[in-house]
């Protein structure tokens, strides 16, 4: 019987299917996600639909919902057009899970690409914003040039109005090197007098910074650039919600009886059935509680003592168990816990409980419950 239930055991041990994503419609005409429905929750998302053939970049951002106005985004995911490819389709991997019964804002950019022509032309108008700032930066001296900030802070102003400017692109520029910071500290040290060598010097001075912005704009700005051509904005978007969960797990273990290690330890096995809760949430729990169980049950068949008495256990007849369960790869996991059995002792005096510890290995089925309101 037992080489039976061990057959049976392995049997059911190696057969799983697991899905990775779940997959939600959002095409560009739409205002609103699939067919209104709720959002999987504590699944990874794919979103798919269909698009312009202009659209060569989708933003998508979850966040939290009713917040502050500026709230940062829980997850953002790009989806950038492959070159060469010219499918009106995309398919945007989310890995992010949503709560269950909880609900989310949801911002969707769509980009179009920036032509040559279009980047050249961005290049030439921050050169002249920088150039304007950095002129309102500063002081009349008749002794040189002297600025507002320091050179470094002049950086972080330059940095900033080049972001406002091109908030509705993407890349973002990228930041300016040290050799501007260099050149800023070394205008301001330059000393001017009312000779015409003076003068000159910091005419150079100037035309020497402005070539340096020429030379870097093009590579805070690259060459693939996106420009914003629509959005959407769809508000308090539920997530389904979530049944509890029950697991049933069937395993096979050993129970210590007695003796110490050596030639007179003795246990016995028998194959176990039960039922266990889980410690935390698999979708959002740290990953030790996410894979632990609480779990009880019940040895299908008694255990044999060294002097071949049966041990059983109260109530039910049977031996009872109590376990943390442990995951430790697909369905299967590793069980530790104590056996409560019973020693009926001789000539009718009653009987005694007792405490055992045990290990076994056991697949777990996982139930969804709901309860009647």
């Amino acid at each position: 019987m037992k080489q039976t239930y061990f057959t049976l055991f392995l049997f059911f041990l190696f057969s799983s299917l697991h899905a990775q994503y779940s997959e939600v419609k959002l095409d560009f005409e739409s205002s609103y996600i699939g067919e209104n429905n709720p959002l999987p929750s504590e699944q990874n998302l794919l979103f798919s639909g269909s698009i312009p053939s202009y659209v060569d970049r989708i933003e998508f951002q979850i966040l939290p919902s009713r917040g502050k106005k500026q709230r940062d985004p829980l997850h953002t995911a790009v989806w950038v057009r492959p070159l060469g490819n010219e499918d009106a389709t995309y398919s945007l991997p989310v890995n992010y899970k949503l709560r269950p019964s909880a609900q989310y804002d949801i911002r969707v950019e769509f980009f179009t690409a920036v032509e040559p022509a279009q980047r050249e032309q961005l290049i030439n108008r921050s050169l002249e914003r920088l150039l304007l700032y950095l002129d309102s930066q500063q002081e009349p001296n008749a002794r040189g040039v002297e600025w507002n900030k320091r050179p470094k802070r002049l950086i972080e102003g330059m940095q900033e109005l080049m972001e406002e400017d091109l908030a509705d692109y993407r890349p973002q520029p990228g930041a300016f090197s040290e050799l501007v910071r260099l050149r800023l500290e070394k205008m301001e040290e330059l000393k001017v007098r009312k000779d015409s060598s003076s003068q000159s010097a910091l005419m150079q001075e100037k035309a020497l910074l402005t070539q340096l912005l020429q030379s870097e704009l093009p590579g805070l700005l690259p060459e693939r650039m996106y420009r914003l051509a629509d959005q959407r904005y769809l508000e308090d978007c539920p997530a389904e919600s979530k049944k509890g969960m029950l697991s049933i797990n069937a395993g096979y273990g050993g129970v210590y009886l007695s003796g110490d290690f050596g030639e007179d330890f003795h246990y016995d096995s028998a194959p176990y059935v039960g039922l266990s809760f889980p410690l935390g949430n698999q979708a959002f729990a740290p990953r030790f509680f996410s894979n632990t169980y609480l779990g009880f049950g019940v040895f299908l068949d008694n255990l044999e003592s060294a002097n071949g008495k049966e041990r059983s256990g109260p109530v039910i007849g049977r031996p009872i168990y109590a376990s943390l369960d442990y995951k430790l790869f697909q369905f299967v996991y590793l069980n530790a816990g104590a056996t409560l059995l019973e020693d009926s002792r001789e000539r009718g005096q009653g009987s005694v409980l007792l405490v055992r510890p045990f290990l076994g290995l056991s697949a777990k089925i996982n139930l969804s419950l709901s309860f009647d309101r």
